[in-house]
């Protein structure tokens, strides 16, 4: 077997075990509404929390986390944007974001969810090294960083992209209705002028009749 067949075969199962860890998700929140995401989790190890407010209003929000057993893990409020690790244990953990305190405006987050593995990856897939790792070993190892670090790339990516998308929405509609009130404006305003003019040309002068 070649060395790119090895890799290939080497790297199938740590895709597939990336494909089904963690959570990710991007959702609206309505004003004066709150929202709860469950995770149930199997292993207690310990898990990264990320969420950030993509677009809406003063991009905040209130967001909390409970375990099991109703205890408050996590509190932010107001926040736009948090990164935060916790020690979970096994059960149904619950994630809930709130925007109770805002009264028009809806929100547009993105949550985050994984679990902080080991970052090498034979401790991902669960093989131990006896002795000295080799060069297909060593190569994969290598691999892994560098796709790790270009979907953390993408990711961070596709929220600036999401965020200055929104930004640019806001100030479109802002700057569209700038226009139509100076366009009003200057539409008064040569209004006024011209029966301002007319007034100049009109005579007053009261007629007699004979």
């Amino acid at each position: 077997m070649d060395l790119v067949s090895t890799i290939v075969l080497y790297l199938i199962p740590v895709l597939m075990v990336n494909s089904a860890q963690g959570s990710t998700l991007t959702f609206e929140l309505a004003d004066r509404e709150e929202m709860c995401f469950s995770e149930n989790i199997t292993k207690p190890i310990k898990h990264n929390v990320e969420y950030k407010v993509v677009r809406g209003g003063n991009l905040d929000v209130d967001m909390k986390v409970l375990s099991p057993n109703g205890k408050m893990m996590y509190m932010g409020q107001k926040k736009k944007w948090d990164k935060f690790r916790i020690e979970t244990s096994r059960g149904q953990f619950n994630f809930c974001f709130s925007n109770e305190f805002s009264t028009i405006s809806h929100k547009v987050i993105y949550f985050h969810l994984s679990p902080d593995y080991p970052e090498t990856l034979s401790a991902k897939i669960g093989v131990k090294h006896q002795g000295v790792p080799t060069l297909t070993e060593v190569l994969c190892e290598k691999i892994n960083t560098n796709m790790e670090s270009v979907v953390k790339l993408q990711k961070d990516y596709r929220l600036k992209e999401a965020i200055g998308k929104g930004n640019a929405e806001q100030l479109s509609v802002g700057v569209l209705w700038w226009s139509m009130f100076q366009a009003g404006i200057i539409l008064i305003t040569g209004m006024g002028q011209v029966v301002i003019l007319k007034t100049f040309f009109t005579d007053r002068t009261p007629t007699r009749k004979p």
